[in-house]
């Protein structure tokens, strides 16, 4: 990365900051296994699973899995706002000793058996992860045009980092160590961070005057028009992926008969993060050079639904890896356009805002895609990810146009 685009911040804040950004999502992704452990396999599960039919069994883990980020899509924007407001490292410190008792809680209730140490454990990892979207709001504040583009297509690489090696590291680690091991190593990463955010120096942030830091509405009246709909489609995207991701962990032993365990499992997910990193590293700017933010938010909108119809009919497994090759490279190139497209509708001072905003709505997608997705696997396997394809097809309907001025702005 060409750190001279962001002169106000070391090198050393960079990778802490990305380190946090990273922790944001693989506290969620990495205890994944653990938790299909906890409450769907014969091995591990805890007792009050194990006296339940397997429908009831999915639809308690739905709900485990999606209470945290409803929690988080309510607070996220609020401690965001303050840390925008007073002192954004010292917030995201606290954030971190939060998300550290939430890795410690499960652990103690896996030990005792309790599932509703289990639910706080998560639930408070959830308001934790808050420390996701104000490092982003520090990378934003210290960028435009091009370079923003640039910073959260890096953004996004370390999310999917999380997203698709996550599962797969908390696989290995269920493996290897038990049904704790993947809260050990969240854990660890929620230290490391912490200290090492101590030791570095953040930019002197630029905070809004005899404003509420919790009011929402000023930052609002200050945006620009299409700004809802952006967020409609972040929270759609992010939806339609999240219903097909979580989906995996039913298709592999339901559809190919493959466990969560297996390594064609791991290697399949680390598949999707490769892909996705290649794609977010390479393409977004060829793309960018050749159309308009809009024209090419359509164009990888409608490949990646037409790519979801076909990942609900393969009929064999080598042919869906193929098939996922595809969408998940479209899946990822559509991230930095509409989180660019958000971030032009939103004012200089409010980039922090939108950052929380636009955390929100993946949070609310991935809360009730957690609870969606067992659910509709009870009707039929195939279903999460035909429901993914629509969800696509509606945020292409949902895209603003791209004015004059904005593609000027773009050019930066």
């Amino acid at each position: 990365m060409n750190t001279q685009i962001l002169p106000k911040i070391s090198k050393p804040a960079l990778f802490v900051l990305y380190l946090i950004i990273f922790l944001g999502s693989a506290g969620f992704f990495i205890t994944i296994p653990a938790y299909v452990s906890l409450f769907l396999s014969n091995e591990h599960s805890m007792a009050i699973a194990k006296a339940m039919p397997l429908s009831q069994r999915r639809e308690l883990f739905g709900i485990v899995m999606s209470a945290a980020p409803f929690l988080s899509m309510f607070f996220t924007p609020f401690i965001a706002r303050f840390a925008d407001r007073f002192n954004r490292q010292w917030v995201m410190i606290a954030c971190l000793a939060v998300a550290s008792l939430g890795f410690v809680l499960p652990v103690y209730a896996i030990i005792t058996g309790s599932v509703v140490l289990l639910f706080a454990g998560n639930m408070i990892n959830s308001i934790g992860s808050a420390s996701q979207p104000i490092a982003q709001a520090i990378l934003a504040d210290n960028s435009q045009g091009k370079n923003k583009a640039t910073l959260m297509s890096f953004v996004a690489v370390v999310m999917t980092a999380a997203m698709s090696f996550g599962p797969a590291l908390g696989s290995k680690l269920l493996a290897n160590y038990g049904v704790t091991g993947p809260f050990y190593a969240c854990l660890l990463i929620a230290v490391v961070c912490g200290v090492l955010l101590l030791w570095i120096r953040c930019p002197q942030q630029v905070s809004v005057p005899n404003e509420n830091p919790f009011s929402l509405a000023a930052p609002l009246e200050r945006s620009k028009a299409g700004l809802l709909k952006c967020l409609w489609i972040v929270f759609l995207c992010q939806f339609s992926w999240s219903l097909y991701f979580q989906n995996i962990s039913f298709i592999f032993p339901q559809t190919f008969h493959l466990s969560l365990e297996s390594s064609q499992y791991q290697y399949y997910m680390m598949a999707i993060g490769l892909v996705m990193m290649a794609s977010l590293i390479l393409l977004p700017r060829i793309v960018l050079s050749w159309l308009p933010l809009a024209r090419a938010l359509k164009w990888v909108l409608t490949a990646a639904g037409v790519g979801m119809v076909l990942l609900a009919w393969t009929p064999t497994f080598v042919i869906h890896a193929v098939i996922m090759v595809f969408t998940a490279a479209m899946v990822a190139l559509a991230f930095p356009l509409y989180i660019t497209a958000l971030s032009d509708r939103a004012s200089d001072q409010d980039q922090g805002w939108a950052m929380a905003l636009s955390s929100a709505m993946v949070g609310l997608a991935w809360t009730l895609t957690g609870y969606l997705t067992a659910i509709m696997v009870n009707v039929d396997v195939k279903l999460p990810t035909l429901v993914a394809a629509l969800g696509y097809a509606v945020a292409l309907m949902l895209i603003p146009r791209t004015t004059t001025q904005q593609l000027k702005e773009a050019q930066v």
